[in-house]
């Protein structure tokens, strides 16, 4: 029964991009996380957060409540099968991606699935790091004393057994490493093709606006109680097209994250 139970919860936090939220008042599910830090890398900050074990796995009020008296195995069930670690990428404010690391079971192995919400993609990575649980679960077990588990020379010993765990600081190289191929490289993409647009468009295009201000008679344009040159109202019409259209293009990147 508890093997189904988490193939569920793993199954929910696999589907779109609420698998990131804690959510409720009544949204449901909620997993409880606290945060690690911020920090920045190339032109983004990455924020990084970590699914506890404590006030999850005995509070009713989570989705991935078991107990309110967790046995060992209670707490091992959590600490392999569910996700420990989440990464939000965020540039000026807004969220250009976002990662979770979750275990695959069969063969002590982790992958990373990534949401790029201004695209509505959603992928999977595999991590090249081996262990059975991540570092924060490891000092998390450690620091429950029913559990008698201690950390030594880089491995938990819990329940008679020795258990390699993922080191956090590694995981920050892989999920720099995937900021940087495939979300910053994408964002760069998306600047270059806007700088291009500006340009071929800027002479003889949509935002060439010499020919509009020519059809005006004068020399001068009143405008809003402010006289222009023709060449200084053709700038500014400029300016307000481009400031238009990154608007525009930032409420469609918006819409299409929610």
């Amino acid at each position: 029964m508890k093997r189904h139970l988490f193939i569920l919860l793993l199954s929910i936090f696999l589907t779109g991009p609420n698998l990131y939220a804690q959510l409720d008042k009544n949204g449901n599910p909620v997993f409880n996380s606290e945060k690690i830090e911020n920090f920045s890398f190339e032109n983004v900050e990455i924020a990084s957060s970590y699914y506890t074990i404590k006030d999850n796995i005995d509070n009713k009020q989570s989705s991935v409540f078991i107990n309110e008296n967790p046995t060992i195995d209670d707490y091992w069930n959590f600490s392999s099968k569910l996700p420990s670690y989440y990464f939000m990428i965020v540039d000026q404010g807004s969220i250009k991606g976002m990662l979770m690391l979750i275990p695959k079971n069969e063969d002590d192995s982790f992958f990373y699935n990534v949401i790029i919400p201004n695209k509505n993609e959603n992928f999977q990575i595999p991590s090249q790091l081996k262990g059975k649980i991540t570092e924060g679960r490891a000092k998390e077990l450690a620091g429950i004393s029913k559990s008698k588990a201690v950390i030594n020379n880089g491995v938990l010993k819990f329940n008679n057994k020795d258990i390699q765990f993922l080191k956090y600081n590694d995981v920050i190289e892989e999920v720099k490493n995937i900021v940087k191929e495939k979300i910053i490289a994408n964002h760069d993409d998306e600047n270059s093709t806007l700088e291009k647009y500006i340009k071929t468009e800027s002479i003889g295009g949509t935002l060439d606006f010499k020919n509009t201000v020519d059809q005006y008679e004068g020399t001068f344009i009143n405008f809003d109680g402010i006289m222009y040159n023709k060449k200084d109202f053709a700038i500014l019409m400029w300016g307000a097209e481009k400031k238009w259209n990154n608007r525009t293009q930032q409420s469609t990147a918006t819409l299409a994250g929610n």
